[in-house]
């Protein structure tokens, strides 16, 4: 296992942890606290599932320069008279590269998509909510457990269209393993 590989599966740990920890707390602003944390290292554990699976295929002449920008989140530029992407940051949307990635491996995107896209979605909006505060608000135990199997849903669906195997840690679901 890489060093990265390490670090995001510690990540998914953390959400775990951070998630069980809540469930047994009862002062509100702690609970609050873990369900924050819980919710968060479950979005930097996808972000980091999404960039190890695209560094497959970052420099794969099986992909159009739009492409591998899209992968790598590196914006495009004109050289002499050729599309190459450049060292500037470009930002996707998250649900864009799931959908991308998966449209290219599956036989069926919307079948691939079934219902963990809609609980991703939905994740997505909680998350932003957390990330982009407008206002004071809360968030509960159920949205950080759809957040987290939404997750594993989406990384079993894209290893099979990638890999042609579920996501190991998905059997898991919301149990933390064994620890090593």
């Amino acid at each position: 296992m890489s060093e990265f590989e390490a670090y995001s599966s510690e990540l998914l740990t953390s959400a775990k942890k951070f998630l069980t920890e809540a469930k047994v707390n009862d002062l509100k602003a702690e609970k609050q606290r873990l369900l924050r944390s819980a919710l968060t290292h479950v979005f930097f554990f996808l972000e980091a599932q999404l960039n190890y699976l695209a560094s497959h295929f970052a420099k794969s002449a099986d992909f159009s320069v739009v492409e591998r920008s899209l992968l790598t989140e590196r914006d495009i530029a004109l050289v002499k008279g050729r599309f190459v992407l450049t060292d500037k940051t470009k930002f996707y949307r998250m649900e864009d590269r799931i959908e991308f990635l998966l449209a290219r491996f599956s036989a069926d995107l919307e079948a691939s998509k079934s219902t963990w896209f809609s609980d991703l979605t939905s994740s997505i909006k909680v998350r932003n909510r957390l990330v982009h505060p407008k206002e004071a608000h809360s968030i509960s135990e159920a949205e950080v457990e759809k957040a987290l199997l939404a997750v594993l849903a989406c990384l079993s669906e894209m290893y099979i269209a990638i890999f042609g195997k579920k996501f190991p840690p998905a059997a898991l679901g919301l149990h933390i393993g064994p620890e090593t």
